[in-house]
């Protein structure tokens, strides 16, 4: 019986990490250039420090959410006729120069800074190739990257590609870091400069989220229903062991 009821925490404990990936998945369904997450379980009884780390007697403790990954198909795109709206056809990122280091991104929802830098949202400067790209007028930007203001060239985006996808992580932001470790190390990603034909991009366009809203509401309401079984059996469990300590032994 208390085996029963380690299963059935873990297994609420897995569904409650899949239901937040879901939640941040559909919370971003608008969001330029999102990649939504996948909870990825195994059985696996290394659940959390409060629990056993080794199975109770040959039996495992059920599933357990190992690690959220992020998939990095591509969104659909669509045209904004704005100039300053910069998208990725195919593999690449554009690298963003942030207070702590550069990171990528897929969002390109540019826009000027007072000092007429390229920079997102949140004000970050967009790189190039030989640094950060200022446009004093007019932007006109190539298929392969290149930059040209009022009909002078100003540098040439620095499109990357990740070695490793899965070596990259979310910092929030609609951006990425590379995970800890040297590049080519497992775990890193490594990024290198897009090569001819890897990257195009496209002006006065934004990729959309690559979130599916109906394949998340499906999943969304399947792991709610898991949830509530889950809950139930650890219930019943739990008046099983009330049994068994208060009306099996006492002596009538």
């Amino acid at each position: 019986m208390v085996r029963g009821i380690y299963i059935a925490a873990s297994g609420m404990m897995a569904q409650e990490a899949k239901q937040s990936a879901i939640s941040n998945n559909l919370a971003n369904a608008s969001t330029p250039g999102f990649k939504r997450d996948i909870a990825v379980g195994e059985s696996f009884s290394d659940i959390v420090s409060g629990f056993a780390r080794s199975p109770i007697g040959r039996m495992g403790m059920s599933t357990a959410i190992t690690a959220v990954y992020s998939d990095h198909s591509a969104g659909s795109t669509a045209s904004t006729e704005n100039p300053f709206d910069l998208a990725i056809e195919g593999d690449g990122m554009f690298a963003i120069q942030t207070d702590t280091g550069v990171r990528y991104s897929r969002a390109g929802n540019f826009k000027l800074d007072a000092e007429s830098y390229l920079v997102t949202r949140d004000g970050y400067r967009v790189l190039g190739v030989d640094g950060p790209i200022r446009v004093d007028g007019s932007l006109v930007v190539q298929d392969d990257g290149g930059v040209y203001s009022d009909g002078e060239f100003r540098g040439r985006l620095a499109i990357v590609i990740p070695v490793v996808s899965e070596g990259l992580v979310k910092v929030g932001g609609g951006l990425y870091a590379e995970r800890a470790g040297a590049a080519g190390a497992p775990g890193a990603a490594g990024m290198v400069q897009a090569q001819p034909g890897q990257a195009r991009v496209i002006q006065g366009a934004l990729e959309s989220s690559n979130v599916n809203v109906v394949r998340e509401m499906v999943d969304m309401m399947t792991g709610y229903r898991t949830y509530e079984a889950t809950q139930r059996a650890l219930l019943s469990h739990d008046a099983l062991l009330d049994k068994a300590v208060n009306e099996v032994g006492r002596v009538g």
